[in-house]
């Protein structure tokens, strides 16, 4: 298992990000080169259930799909859990705090990484700050824009 914990001050409303960070199928859109599907399967009034598909460009190209469970505990935060896929059994919860000048994020991660991908714990671990950490950005931006 490998832990993960970031905060990010960002200038956007809380209401506008969070309402963002639920709006699953347009991830595609920040990463368009990474994400290369996620469809929704199910959804209540507080879980929504995703099947995702990541497409890695290196030295080779190589595809994860993974579904998870995404549930809103409260107004402001979100917790996803990998259900199936090389890191099930993953949890990651994003608080978005709102504060006098925007919003707060604090990201917590426990991610769980498959044996054959373990020897790049550190990698994983640090690429998916990246990406959560550029996903943010990037709905910063949006939200501001609205």
């Amino acid at each position: 298992m490998a832990k993960l914990e970031f905060t990010i001050n960002l200038p956007a409303e809380s209401t506008k990000l969070f309402k963002l960070a639920t709006d699953f199928e347009n991830f595609r859109k920040y990463f368009p080169h990474l994400i290369k599907s996620i469809t929704i399967s199910e959804k209540n009034e507080s879980t929504t259930t995703t099947q995702e598909i990541f497409t890695f460009t290196s030295f080779i190209k190589h595809e994860i799909k993974q579904k998870s469970i995404h549930k809103v505990i409260e107004p402001n935060r979100l917790e996803t859990k990998i259900i199936e896929g090389p890191f099930k059994g993953s949890i990651l919860y994003i608080l978005y705090d709102k504060m006098e000048s925007g919003t707060k994020v604090v990201v917590t991660a426990d991610l769980k990484i498959a044996l054959k991908y373990r020897i790049l714990s550190s990698p994983i671990k640090n690429s998916y700050r990246q990406f959560l950490t550029g996903l943010l950005y990037k709905m910063n931006t949006e939200a501001l824009a609205q």
